[in-house]
């Protein structure tokens, strides 16, 4: 193997590396927003049955 060869592998294993940490990021950062997005929901239930028993007269 010539030492352009050893280079430009070297160059596409950093490159696929490189990618790989990408998408690992995008996962991540996906499944934090989904988190996120549930946290959001459950934030609005509990003050949807917060209102309702007010409006009851329970709290």
């Amino acid at each position: 193997m010539t030492w352009q060869q050893e280079i430009d592998e070297a160059v596409y294993l950093e490159r696929e590396r490189a990618n790989a940490a990408e998408r690992r990021a995008d996962e991540a950062e996906s499944r934090a927003d989904k988190a996120e997005s549930r946290a959001d929901e459950a934030k609005r239930r509990a003050d949807r049955y917060e209102k309702i028993l007010r409006e009851h007269g329970l709290l």
